[in-house]
């Protein structure tokens, strides 16, 4: 009994004590930082009638919750503790070895490790959209460059967690830059080299609780930068680093945008260096272009630079560290951010500048080309070129389309033709020697009660020609679904595009097949194709 009463006692005191701690401590002890990028729960509006009292106790919670007062110094010491075993407290932060964080968009370092690849679709209708954009601009005699930053851990991958297994070859970063130069449609600097050997020569070009690259990190990549346009022979080259002041920069506010996620900003070491140039930036005259005035805001810095060239930059936030190394080279800098559109032709026409750039970092190049001028139709064939030497070389950009194994030639020809489907959209885009490019796209669905494979066939026919290659046919196709009143009818979309090593003049036929219970079923294309 007495065991009992002390248990109790204890209890309540305890529970006391605590909710005393909880109005004490932020009176007199600075609350972590923390940032969790959302918007915290509102106060709900009192009830006024006896029904409105459930909603109220129900929006009432979450409102408690994000306001107790020691929510913040609970999140940062638990998250800190988490943080030391290796657990991330934030499903946007990764935490790596010896205290690295990284920043996880939700493929899980997926641009390091090229997951999800790039489709063939995907890749040809990005270098369309650079061809298009390149030879608008040269027709008006300006030069378009396109800067990729890379990712901390495919510079530090020895830092990242044990499942990650390092940058892969075949990133887009990697890739797209390849295509780009070998169908001569434009200029793509990806910056790893340059910044893994500023790394591997001792220089911090990277954080433990930042995203972003340090000063050091961001001149490397200026250098590179100057160079490249310097060979282009646009502007001087890069200056030396002597040149610049170094520093830590402000501690209070220093870039520590993954520590400030898990809220444990407070309880690490920021070590994040800055470069300056305090002269050039002195002279800086900013006109803000929309009401907005944050760093994001469309604006124009005016250098006192004089007789230099113009700059247009859209950019994201690596160009933070990277702006103030460019300031002495420029008359004037335009700068937009990727948000409002990686392509800014109005802006282009305003301003008319020298040179224009696109800056990005790795994981958003392979979406930065949504949109621009089409590509002539000689960019197109050199497109369709480059993809097809390159998919012969090793087959990883673009699938090809080759002769049936014997086997899944019977399996195309037992197949029954079935109405479930439609083959939306075939084309075939001859290249500049004999090969071509196949683009397929529709539904085919089984409409069954169950799903046999996602797995498919694409197969073109023609004079003398018999062609075949895997596809998916599992794409999501709600609307397939809802007319047919089947759930089983929404994984049945398909689209690909496959390299013709050579095709004859001729009419062609498409067809995808899939596998059903009872054997494959045929989706046959309506529409005649023409190789000229």
């Amino acid at each position: 009994m007495l065991a009992s009463r002390f248990h109790w006692r204890l209890l309540v005191s305890t529970i006391v004590i605590l909710m005393a701690a909880a109005f004490v401590v932020p009176r007199f002890v600075r609350p972590p930082d923390i940032q969790e990028n959302r918007v915290l729960a509102e106060r709900p509006a009192w009830p006024k009638r006896l029904q409105d009292i459930a909603a109220f106790r129900k929006a009432a919670d979450p409102y408690v919750a994000d306001r107790f007062p020691i929510r913040p110094y609970l999140i940062g010491l638990l998250n800190r503790a988490r943080m030391l075993l290796g657990v991330s407290g934030s499903p946007r932060v990764i935490v790596g070895r010896q205290g690295w964080l990284f920043f996880d968009d939700g493929t899980h370092l997926g641009s390091a490790r090229a997951d999800p690849p790039m489709t063939g679709p995907e890749i040809r209708a990005w270098l369309l959209f650079m061809a298009g954009r390149t030879e608008l601009l040269q027709a008006r005699g300006i030069p378009y460059l396109v800067v990729a930053a890379p990712v901390k851990e495919t510079v530090y991958p020895r830092f990242g967690p044990a499942w990650y297994p390092g940058p892969s070859g075949r990133r887009a970063t990697i890739a797209l830059p390849k295509l780009v130069e070998a169908a001569q449609i434009g200029q793509v600097l990806y910056l790893h080299p340059t910044i893994a050997a500023a790394t591997a020569r001792g220089e911090k070009t990277y954080s433990l609780h930042d995203t972003h690259w340090t000063g050091y990190g961001a001149y490397a990549g200026y250098a590179a930068l100057m160079r490249k346009l310097h060979g282009m022979g646009i502007t001087d080259g890069p200056r030396p680093i002597t040149d610049f002041e170094m520093g830590a920069g402000d501690l209070v506010h220093a870039p520590r945008d993954l520590a400030l996620m898990l809220g444990v900003a407070s309880f690490v070491d920021i070590d994040f260096p800055h470069i300056h140039d305090p002269r050039a930036e002195a002279k800086v005259r900013i006109t803000y272009l929309t009401s907005r005035q944050d760093w994001t805001a469309p604006q124009i810095m005016d250098t006192g630079e004089v007789g230099k060239p113009v700059l247009l930059m859209t950019r994201d936030s690596f160009s933070n560290e990277l702006v103030p190394l460019l300031l002495s080279h420029f008359s004037r800098i335009i700068l937009t951010h990727n948000q409002d559109g990686a392509w800014r032709d109005d802006l282009i026409d305003q301003f008319k500048p020298d040179l224009v750039i696109l800056e990005v970092v790795e994981q958003g190049l392979r979406v930065s080309m949504g949109d621009g001028p089409p590509a002539s139709v000689a960019a197109t064939a050199r497109i369709d070129h480059a993809l097809g030497v390159a998919m012969a070389a090793d087959g990883a950009v673009v699938p090809g389309l080759k002769p049936p194994t014997p086997q899944v030639l019977a399996a195309m020809i037992g197949a029954r033709p079935t109405p479930n489907c439609n083959l939306e959209s075939a084309r075939l885009t001859p290249g500049l020697k004999g090969e071509a490019t196949l683009m397929v796209s529709g539904w085919l669905s089984e409409l069954g009660a169950r799903i046999t494979a996602p797995e498919g066939l694409a197969r073109l026919q023609g004079p003398g020609i018999d062609l075949a290659a895997p596809i998916r046919v599992d794409g999501s196709r709600p609307d397939v679904a809802k007319v047919f009143n089947n759930p089983n009818g929404e994984p049945s979309g398909f689209l690909d595009t496959y390299f013709i090593a050579g095709l004859p003049p001729g009419s062609y036929r498409a067809t995808v097949y899939r596998r059903a219970p009872g054997g494959w079923i045929a989706c046959v294309g309506k529409q005649a194709l023409v190789a000229p």
